[in-house]
């Protein structure tokens, strides 16, 4: 192996780059004669190189064989950019005008070879390569000096000065080997690197120039009245042939029959040796790109066998594999054959967590009205009059395309940054309305303590620009106001509380300014809302993939990589509205659910069962304005509490609450839940949340009585600050959270 690479070095010796003599304008490097013993040891070490492939390629062979692992094989292409460095000069005849240093091009090559399995996590892949190393150099040369040619104006008649842009496109192919050492760093995610080897069988290059300056169309080189010219056009001499450095890439292998696939990749070459060298120019040239290669697996097919059914009595769920047939026991030695045996069977997961062993998946729609009290405050940072960019801003030509019922899907965090366009639509559609704009600030936050009072009134004034200049409101219906902290401040002695005092009151003269926002939605519900799949595999080699789809009318509703995705740990299918079945199935319809899986040698193995819907028998007699829903929920948010506080504002709670008890019904069922943000310990949070729903439960269970309706069924739960409702890093996020939610459910049916 020494002999091999002394050879290798000393052929790398054998082409000798002195300096050359200008050859009128660029540097040329004369050929050499060679003596014979000299190309006796070319032709020794390109010998010893062919021997270093070929023993490379025998030495896994056994370890290959011992594990009864197949090689594939691979052709493929890259698109590579060849990043170029050298310091090639540029001629004038025997005078220097430029030199070329870095050089671009962009150039497609092939490449084909075998992957040699060398066990679970490591392979060998063996490639013959042609390279395009093909690169472009552009200098700019200029000034008046010896022998540099002049510009000739076909219409003055006059030879001026030029400046031009010269070229140098080098044309290099490379054929070579490479030997690359893969390792899985995942399930087909490999990382390679290896040494390469190469002969330049093109070496040319060709030097142009250009006229840029003067610009006028009717200058032209005087030597030949046009406004290009080729300075050369012939082959690079005494250039290094033999080429030698490393590969590396990174790849990730799309399997899409059970013997082919697709291997995407990004890599490089980083050489070492030179295109030329020792003061010949220096070129050296690092391909960086991508490749996309085509693979087979070579396997042998498996022997047929029947298929393995299991009947399950209700519903019926069919159970296929494809296993590999066991040899007849014989006196002779009969190689050992791959097995690769599959099947999976669906449990459904109820809310309570209770597993049902055949699921019927039955979809209940509910009419959703959200109701969002308003959350009249604008939020400011430390010292700043301007309105955070958090807050969602129309301009004089957007704002007639703003409706507030547009935000229908959004939460109320979302709905609040929302505020100051919905503040300005009222206010347009109610011109005999007006409110009062009360900036406050921080006694102790640096910035606004060093302020003072000064910034109060600049947000004030900023909320009112907005509005008059935006959205067209007079100001004389914006009133401004300042004072330093709020009448209900928060804690100013911490960095939240002195965050939440910094802000804008928004106070309406007319209660329909700041009127709660009313969202409504269809939600689809399945039961049960979650399906858990249980696979079993049993092979004899190493799973490639394996992957469970559930399908309707050949629909993929939800496919799940049992070996990369985030839900494998449990394989669990929880039904949301992105992959929610038809909810209107005809009798008998049902899921489909596959389970397919593939072994490292590319053997196939699937499994498939199905699953009911539930099909809902409708009344046909129902009157017309009757509608095909199952459960109408209105759910209520009263977020009027203030900071450590379990009182409502009574003026704001009376209207929500008044409209609460005014959808109770005989059978309905009403849940109130109260919440906390995250600042205070978790019993102070527990306590605090626990007096917020009673004080709920109190003022809803008056209203019912003023109202003479029977009480509902009443169910109360204190989540304290468990709940993450919303960023909690931002105060009108903190503000929402102190929250008591209402969710009245009533049956249509």
């Amino acid at each position: 192996m020494l002999s091999i690479v002394g050879d290798a070095l000393a052929l790398f010796r054998s082409v000798p780059n002195p300096a050359s003599g200008m050859n009128g304008v660029a540097k040329k490097i004369r050929a050499r004669n060679y003596s014979a013993s000299r190309r006796a040891r070319v032709f020794r070490a390109w010998g010893n190189v062919v021997l270093f492939f070929a023993a490379a390629l025998w030495v896994p062979r056994g370890a290959i064989f011992a594990q009864d692992q197949k090689p594939s094989f691979f052709v493929g292409v890259p698109f590579t950019s060849n990043i170029a460095s050298a310091s090639i000069e540029a001629y004038d005849g025997s005078t220097q005008c430029g030199i070329f240093q870095h050089g671009n091009e962009g150039t497609p090559s092939v490449f084909g070879g075998i992957t040699f399995p060398l066990g679970s996590k490591f392979s060998l892949d063996a490639k013959l390569e042609y390279d395009n190393l093909s690169t472009s150099f552009t200098d700019s040369v200029s000034t008046l000096q010896k022998n540099t040619p002049l510009a000739f104006n076909l219409v003055g008649n006059t030879y001026d000065g030029i400046w031009r842009n010269r070229s140098y496109d080098a044309t290099l192919g490379m054929a070579g080997a490479a030997v690359l050492v893969s390792y899985s760093v995942l399930p087909r995610l490999n990382v390679s690197a290896g040494p390469y080897m190469g002969f330049l069988i093109q070496h040319s290059y060709d030097e142009t120039e250009e006229l840029a300056a003067p610009t006028d169309p009717n200058a032209r080189y005087a030597s030949d009245s046009l406004t290009t010219r080729t300075i050369a056009k012939t082959t690079i001499s005494n250039v290094n042939l033999l080429q030698a450095g490393f590969e590396y890439s990174i790849s990730y292998e799309l399997p899409f029959e059970p013997h082919l696939a697709l291997r995407p990749s990004i890599g490089g070459m980083f050489p070492i040796t030179a295109i030329t060298s020792n003061g010949n120019g220096n070129l050296k040239i690092y391909p960086v790109g991508g490749s996309i290669s085509l693979v087979y697996h070579f396997t042998e097919p498996p022997e047929p066998v029947p298929a393995i059914v299991n009947n399950f009595e209700k519903p019926p769920v069919p159970i296929e594999t494809q296993p590999i047939a066991t040899p007849a026991a014989s006196a002779s030695v009969v190689p050992k054959r791959a097995m690769l045996r599959v099947s999976v069977k669906a449990l459904g997961i109820e809310e309570d967590g209770r597993e049902v062993s055949e699921p019927v998946v039955s979809i209940e729609r509910t009419h959703v009205t959200e109701v969002y009290p308003m959350l009249h405050y604008v939020f400011f940072e430390d010292g700043s009059s301007e309105i955070p960019e958090r807050y969602h801003l129309e301009t004089a030509a957007t704002r007639a395309r703003f409706d507030e019922k547009d935000l229908f899907t959004a939460n109320a965090l979302e709905i609040h940054h929302h505020v100051l366009d919905i503040l300005g639509r009222r206010l347009a559609k109610n011109p005999e309305a007006s409110v009062t704009l009360v900036g406050t600030r921080s006694e102790h936050s640096p910035e606004d303590s060093a302020l003072g009072s000064s910034v109060a009134l600049a947000r004030a004034r900023s909320v009112q620009d907005y509005l008059a200049t935006v959205w067209g409101i007079s100001r004389e219906r914006l009133r401004l106001r300042e004072r330093t902290l709020p009448e209900a401040a928060s804690d100013d002695h911490n960095a939240f509380g002195q965050a939440e005092n910094r802000r804008v009151e928004i106070i309406p003269s007319s209660p329909d300014i700041t009127a709660p926002l009313w969202t409504e939605r269809i939600e689809r519900v399945a039961t049960p809302p979650r399906i858990d799949f249980e696979p079993e595999i049993t092979a004899s080699s190493g799973i490639r993939a394996a992957t469970i789809t559930v399908l309707q009318h050949g629909r993929i509703l939800r496919e799940i990589d049992a070996l990369t995705d985030s839900a494998a740990s449990e394989y669990l299918w929880t039904i949301d509205e992105r992959s929610m079945p038809d909810d209107a199935p005809s009798a008998g319809d049902s899921l489909r659910y596959i389970f397919t899986a593939v072994d490292s040698l590319g053997d196939t193995a699937s499994a498939n069962g199905v699953i009911l819907l539930k099909k809902e028998t409708r009344d046909t007699t129902m009157h017309a304005s009757d509608t095909s829903l199952d459960k109408q929920v209105e759910r209520y948010s009263l977020i009027l509490f203030d900071y450590s506080s379990s009182q409502l504002d009574k003026k704001e709670s009376d209207l929500i609450v008044r409209e609460m008890a005014s959808t109770v019904q005989g059978q309905t069922r009403v849940t109130l839940t109260g919440h906390t943000d995250k600042t205070g310990d978790d019993a102070f949070n527990d306590r605090l949340a626990r007096d917020r729903v009673m004080r709920a439960a109190t003022m809803l269970e008056a209203e019912l009585t003023q109202l003479r309706k029977t009480h509902a069924p009443l169910t109360t739960e204190s989540r304290g600050s468990r709940d993450n409702l919303f960023d909690n890093s931002i105060p009108e996020g903190r503000v929402l959270s102190r929250t008591v939610r209402a969710t009245i459910e009533n049956d249509m049916k």
